[in-house]
């Protein structure tokens, strides 16, 4: 009776199909034995770098997602140190980044937890190490740190290894110039290891400027890296703008645009001009022994006795160019002050002039030559206020930059 009974229920159950039919293979799958509990896959946690990665690079984002459900905990921690890591957490709570950069050859640990849907946990756990960098990129800025300058001032970065022409614009990316007040500015080349910020017009006087360098996790190429980042503060002090005009050998000195001091002046003789243009001054100097040779390349000038030669110390020296140009005292040459050219190049002035000047300038006064016929160029080193300002970017991709809170105002139709 038993197996009759068994070989029945398979009978009766075999005949809900239609005669000439059979049941579908899906119908059998869906039976489900009463009290049996559904089973749900744990998710699964994805690390980026993956597991055991080495020489990961100090730019690569920290990445862990979760294939379903939702990330309960993430911990990244570097060896040998107790603090973790930050991160942010997706709105859907299904991915978590830390994209800060990270430090070179270091090893680095990630544990992860995450619950599925149906309430599932899974906990990951990943290492990897980072790159070493085979040199370290490194900056240097002026003007200095805290230091008070001229209207006329520029930013000049110098590094120590040539940025790639590709990588030029990303840098400076990195590098955010702030003002109060704002202005409009922009960057300039000069080769792969200088570059030079300046405003579109002369900063405005008591302007505070602050200069931050984010290039820890920049890669310059070939193993150099950028491994810290910085932040320098400089002050503009009083508007000081000096005119020399070599057609009535005088210079007339301003002070925030009033009239301070006229001074008569000797410029560059025949053969030995000054250089004219917007020039600003770059230091001073209380004796600087000036000497005709190497300067002039001649037998008259490296000959002791030759009637070119000279290896004397001059006094109150204001530098104006970075080729050996300055203002200072030559009471050799008061007689020819304001009446005829008689330096060899340099602006002559008396000696309590040229105190007074030398007391009143500071680093980055403007100091305008006109009528010399020798004009100022990048090659002499004095280009950045030579350029009209819509030609001074040379940075494809960046152009002119804002150094007020991003979103208060617009490049757009700015006049330059």
């Amino acid at each position: 009776m038993l197996a009759g009974g068994v070989a029945l229920g398979g009978l009766l159950l075999t005949s809900c199909a239609l005669p000439g039919t059979t049941a579908p293979v899906g119908n059998v799958a869906t039976v489900h034995v009463a009290g049996a509990p559904a089973v749900a896959a744990p998710p699964k946690i994805a690390v980026s770098p993956a597991n055991s990665t080495q020489a990961v690079g100090l730019d690569a984002p920290v990445v862990v997602t979760v294939s379903t459900g939702h990330i309960d905990t993430v911990s990244l921690s570097e060896a040998g140190s107790s603090t973790a890591l930050p991160g942010a957490m997706s709105a859907d709570g299904r991915s978590w980044e830390m994209s800060q950069p990270l430090d070179q050859a270091a090893h680095y640990t990630v544990v992860a937890t995450a619950t599925s849907t149906a309430g599932s946990t899974s906990t990951s756990t990943s290492t990897f190490v980072t790159v070493s960098a085979r040199s370290r990129l490194l900056t240097g800025m002026t003007p200095l740190d805290g230091a008070v300058v001229g209207v006329g001032e520029t930013i000049d970065l110098r590094f120590n290894t040539a940025i790639p022409a590709g990588e030029r614009a990303a840098l400076l990316q990195r590098i955010q110039v702030s003002s109060t007040p704002a202005v409009i500015g922009g960057w300039h080349w000069l080769n792969g290891n200088i570059v030079h910020f300046r405003p579109a017009t002369f900063w405005p006087a008591g302007t505070h400027v602050t200069v931050t360098a984010n290039l820890k996790g920049f890669q310059v190429g070939n193993g150099i890296w950028g491994l810290g980042d910085w932040t320098s503060h400089f002050s503009i002090g009083a508007k000081h703008v000096s005119l020399i005009n070599n057609a009535n050998h005088t210079m007339r000195v301003y002070n925030n645009d009033k009239l301070f001091a006229t001074y008569p002046v000797s410029l560059g003789k025949g053969g030995f001009a000054t250089i004219q243009g917007t020039l600003i001054v770059l230091y001073k100097t209380p004796v600087v022994v000036m000497k005709s040779c190497p300067t002039f390349h001649t037998p008259a000038a490296c000959i002791p006795g030759g009637s070119q030669y000279y290896s004397d110390p001059v006094y109150e020296d204001t530098a104006i160019s970075t080729s050996g140009y300055f203002i200072h005292a030559a009471p050799w040459s008061v007689g020819s002050q304001g009446r005829a050219d008689v330096s060899h190049g340099c602006v002559n002035l008396s000696n309590s002039r040229a105190v007074q000047f030398y007391n009143f300038s500071i680093p980055g006064d403007v100091v305008q030559v006109s009528h010399t016929g020798y004009n100022a160029t990048y090659s002499d080193g004095e280009g950045d206020w030579q350029l009209p300002f819509a030609a001074f970017s040379n940075t494809a991709g960046l152009g002119a930059v804002w150094t007020g809170p991003i979103g208060l105002s617009s490049l757009a139709g700015q006049d330059s």
